[in-house]
């Protein structure tokens, strides 16, 4: 079925950055389709003014420009206005509730916490939320949704390593939530393409709040936070998923240059005759050495960090898994945090239960059988490196710089675009 345009809705902004919805209607179309084009400078003659009674009314104003058969328009080289002519709304006038809920607003300010995406759930697949922060200590929340959410994830990937996040939202809409707590928050237009966001742009107003920006920070305001690496914005569709490569578990062994992959696989079996967990250190986290002198037994940290003999030993996990796919098996090692988010206990209480029952002291304690046959996507960090390939698809090799993330076989079939039983991408 074609799909037919019956009238297209628009905003005009004039040299003094006066803004008005603009309509043209079907039978107008075909006459000015190939002058519509964002940030062109138009001359309009003969328009007509009538009544807007839009369902999304863009500008808060009773009447609008209707562009009909008795208009003409031409390009004009001699506009002198600014290119956006953004009216930004302070967040002071936001939270005192003085914006009309029916307008749009233009917002700039810097990001300074970003909510986690839950991919299992289809709703916040294509959201994102953060908190923002104004020059004055004000904050409030945004909302992206659909293409805007994907546009901050594309800029993420394509610019992982700049330092702060300044946003501007033009056209945004505001929704006040009644509670406690009294959450304001700001989004994108909803089921149009309306609004705009510029994302640490080279734009006069992004580069001015910068600087004011510093200057508070360097002056050590303590009613101004600091905003967010434009890394900590990543959900993990960004950093886990999509910024990574798929791989097959026998190709690893031809992986010559560090880079980054992802393999699909099952948990078949913890690695025999191995230590499950560590003794670390409470401020670094590495492995302690044992010191057997005088005093008695000692545990010393010989990091540049620390350097330290006497260091009172914490248990952390160290589980050697063996992983299988349809090409091969892995051994991988899964290292504390992630151990504990799995089995939802410390290597402490683990080694309590063990002493509580003597069966279990010479292996390994039941627990760890939760992670039996669980498949994940497991992502590797900087294989390659200092790596000797293998030309045997079933080597058993250990990459500790690991990340792990639970999917469903939807999941990863949305993820990657596979088919089952094709782990390649």
């Amino acid at each position: 079925m074609s799909t037919r345009v019956f009238l297209i809705e628009m905003v005009l902004m004039d040299e003094d950055e006066n803004r008005i919805q603009s309509t043209i209607y079907k039978h107008g179309i075909f006459r000015f389709i190939r002058f519509l084009k964002e940030s062109s400078t138009l001359t309009i003659v003969n328009s007509s003014v009538g009544l807007n009674g839009s369902n999304h009314r863009v500008i808060d104003c009773a009447n609008k420009l209707v562009l009909g058969l008795n208009t003409h328009v031409n390009p004009c080289q001699e506009f002198e206005g600014r290119m956006f002519g953004f009216k930004m709304i302070s967040f002071e006038s936001i939270i005192n509730k003085q914006i009309s809920l029916k307008s749009t607003i233009d917002i700039i300010d810097h990001v300074v916490h970003v909510f986690k995406s839950n991919v299992s759930n289809v709703k916040d697949k294509n959201k994102r939320t953060m908190e923002l922060c104004d020059l004055s200590g004000n904050y409030v929340y945004l909302t992206l949704c659909d293409h805007y959410a994907s546009e901050l994830s594309k800029y993420v990937v394509d610019h992982f390593d700049e330092a702060q996040t300044i946003i501007v939202l033009q056209f945004g809409r505001v929704k006040y939530y009644t509670g406690s707590d009294g959450k304001v928050y700001v989004s994108n237009y909803f089921g149009s393409n309306v609004s705009r966001l510029f994302i640490n742009d080279f734009l006069f107003e992004i580069e001015e709040y910068k600087n004011s920006l510093l200057g508070l920070l360097n002056g050590n305001d303590v009613g101004v936070r600091k905003p967010i690496p434009v890394k900590i914005l990543s959900s993990v569709d960004d950093e886990f998923l999509k910024a990574t490569n798929l791989f097959n578990i026998c190709d690893i062994c031809t992986i010559i240059f560090p880079k980054n992959i992802i393999i699909l696989g099952t948990i078949k079996a913890i690695c025999p005759d191995t230590e499950w967990y560590y003794s670390g250190c409470n401020t670094c986290n590495r492995k302690l050495m044992e010191n057997n002198g005088e005093g008695g037994r000692l545990y010393e940290c010989k990091t540049e960090r620390c350097n330290v003999l006497g260091v009172l030993p914490t248990p952390r996990f160290k589980i050697k898994i063996r992983v299988q796919e349809p090409t091969g098996v892995v051994a991988l090692t899964l290292f504390d945090r992630d151990a504990k988010m799995l089995i939802n206990k410390t290597s402490t209480e683990l080694i309590d239960s063990q002493k509580e029952n003597v069966v279990e002291n010479d292996g390994f304690p039941a627990e760890l059988d939760c992670l039996l046959e669980k498949k994940f996507a497991f992502k590797i960090y900087d294989i390659g490196d200092n790596q000797t390939p293998s030309s045997n698809v079933d080597a058993v090799v250990h990459y500790p710089n690991l990340k792990y993330l639970p999917l469903r076989g939807d999941q990863i079939k949305s993820y990657f675009s596979l088919e089952p039983g094709n782990l390649t991408k």
